[in-house]
């Protein structure tokens, strides 16, 4: 009688610690997902050296681990070591994470800005899954051409481990030659189409790059395309061609009120990346 009442009780201790543990909540032990960001940042001149945007001189870009830079960034940028010396202190130019393409009003002084730099005026950099590639569109009319097409060749061919391409360049050369975007042209790019330094020269993007381009797409890569010569007339555009390849732009005029800034979020974690537009105010 006594072991049946022992083996009662042992029974009911069973089902009770069984039910017990069943209601306990089991630990949250996933880790929060690692997440950084990206500001894209171009058309930043006023009309006199060595100043520009003051909203942009007093942010802080501590929450951003990379600083893309769309060019345009002083009235003359490279014209004079003290505007050099100006922009660096904002932007700290010579940091592996700040990338910078330049545009015509940067172009002055190519030696005295890759004392500044330490690094050519195109090239490339890999970082966490995504490959990034600076483009310099003012060096022959908007060409692509030489090194500079060599190197997007040479990348196309090996890339496989990043899941994006981020293009970075200054003049928004994938509207030429284009019948949808080349009728926007006028009214989105600060430069228009034409024959001068800063225009939208006639160019080979068609013909020589953006076949490099849906080749990367094919293999399963996101191909980004981000210029920085608007702001005059639109503060951001998008866009994606019919074979998935986006074009973006971000660009402000000094001291209005509606500029934008152009902001990344890659999760690390997931390895995705998203984009948007914010108001530059936000940032004051």
């Amino acid at each position: 009688m006594n072991n049946l009442k022992t083996f009662r009780l042992y029974l009911i201790l069973i089902i009770f610690s069984v039910f017990s543990s069943s209601c306990i909540k089991k630990k949250n032990t996933s880790q929060p997902d690692i997440i950084e960001k990206f500001i894209h940042i171009s058309h930043t001149r006023t009309k006199s050296n060595p100043n520009i945007d003051p909203t942009i001189e007093k942010m802080s870009f501590s929450d951003f681990s990379m600083i893309l830079l769309g060019g345009d960034l002083a009235a003359l940028t490279s014209e004079n070591i003290e505007t050099m010396k100006h922009v660096d202190s904002i932007f700290n130019l010579g940091n592996a994470n700040t990338l910078w393409s330049l545009g015509n009003h940067d172009y002055t002084d190519l030696q005295l800005i890759k004392s500044f730099t330490h690094r050519p005026t195109f090239y490339s950099v890999n970082k966490n899954n995504i490959t990034f590639i600076i483009l310099d569109t003012q060096e022959s009319r908007s060409n692509i051409c030489g090194e500079q097409l060599q190197l997007l060749k040479n990348i196309a061919d090996t890339i496989k481990n990043s899941k994006y391409l981020i293009i970075l360049h200054h003049k928004l050369i994938w509207m030429y030659n284009y019948n949808e975007l080349e009728k926007l042209a006028d009214s989105i790019s600060n430069a228009e189409i034409g024959d001068c330094f800063y225009c939208i020269n006639p160019n080979n993007f068609y013909k020589d790059v953006y076949p490099l381009l849906i080749k990367v797409k094919n293999k399963g890569i996101e191909v980004i395309c981000l210029a920085g010569d608007i702001g005059f007339k639109v503060k951001k555009f998008e866009y994606i061609t019919s074979e998935g390849i986006y074009f973006l732009a971000s660009g402000i005029n000094s001291g209005k009120s509606d500029n934008k800034v152009l902001i990344f979020e890659h999760n690390i974690s997931k390895n995705t990346l998203s984009w948007d537009f914010k108001l530059l105010s936000d940032f004051e």
